[in-house]
């Protein structure tokens, strides 16, 4: 039971076989939706206008340039996690200051589900293969005034699922605004426009989205706590579904961060929580999500080290 389980989420999950998926408007290559660190996992991926650093060039790649009006920060970050059944995620990113106002960033994000089984006929398997979905990225972003930054990514992307390979080409455009009021900034991306080759003889459809809000930091007990506060509506333009995700942290001090989000809006995800450690130039964060149907929870935790 566990196997074909595992089977059917793998699927569900790659989206990348046409005729599972017949109903209009629906998407593949699910993995593009789903969030790539412990900080914007643990915020119900809410991270439009908060994001920064290597995480940026999947959330919004105008996240590269910091806020303030102070250079680029360089950053190295690893992420893994642990999905539904046995379903593995892993991200490496890195954002790199090119001066005052410029910044390049470079990701690597992959999906692999192990084991699927091979059934042409009641009993025993007649074998199991990988399935296997990545994406290569490429990222840059400029300070255009002290108040708002842009920022653009180019993906190539590939899946194979079995002996079917295909491979296409997307894009990520970004803006994050530094609003009037004070601590409030406002971020917007447009993500994975493009379109990916025949997989066998049918093209999967690319979760092509669009991500919008607010983002408010909050200082406590004279600059001893920072409390931040995100909210982020997500549109998914093939599937026609809309989301609302929404986070907080509190943070310690500058060296323990405590976090919880919700999605609204999924069948599958909801709350999220998760907790951050930042030593010297080395950040450690973790997030929990709890998934439904009975199909596990998600465990996700990334490395990053400040340049």
């Amino acid at each position: 039971m566990r196997n074909i389980t595992k089977a059917i989420a793998g699927l569900l999950l790659i989206g990348g076989v046409p005729h599972l998926f017949a109903q209009p408007g629906q998407s593949g290559m699910a993995f593009l939706k789903l969030g790539v660190s412990g900080r914007g996992t643990a915020m119900a991926d809410a991270g439009s206008a908060f994001v920064t650093g290597a995480a940026a060039t999947y959330y919004n790649p105008a996240g590269l340039i910091p806020v303030e009006s102070t250079p680029a920060a360089s950053q190295l970050m690893f992420m893994h996690r642990e999905w539904i059944q046995d379903t593995r995620m892993e991200f490496l990113g890195t954002s790199i200051a090119l001066g005052d106002d410029n910044a390049l960033g470079a990701s690597i994000n992959s999906t692999t589900v192990s084991d699927i089984e091979i059934r042409t006929r009641p009993g025993p398997a007649d074998g199991t293969f990988t399935s296997r979905e990545f994406s290569i990225g490429l990222s840059f972003a400029h300070r255009f005034t002290s108040d708002l930054r842009i920022g653009v990514t180019g993906k190539f992307l590939y899946q194979k699922i079995f002996v079917d390979e295909g491979s296409g080409y997307a894009a990520d455009l970004g803006a994050i605004w530094k609003s009037p009021v004070d601590s409030l900034t406002i971020g917007a991306a447009l993500c994975n426009i493009g379109s990916m080759g025949a997989l066998r003889s049918e093209r999967t459809t690319l979760p092509s989205l669009l991500r919008v809000g607010p983002a408010y930091a909050l200082g406590v007990d004279q600059g001893q706590m920072e409390a931040t506060f995100a909210a982020d509506f997500v549109r998914i333009f093939p599937e026609k579904r809309d989301y609302l995700n929404a986070g907080a942290e509190l943070r310690f001090n500058s060296f323990v961060a405590a976090r919880g989000g919700y999605q609204f809006g999924s069948e599958g995800r909801g709350l999220t929580l998760g907790v951050g450690i930042s030593y010297g130039v080395l950040v450690l964060d973790y997030a929990f999500a709890k998934i439904s149907s009975d199909l596990g929870d998600a465990h996700t935790i990334s490395l990053a080290l400040n340049l």
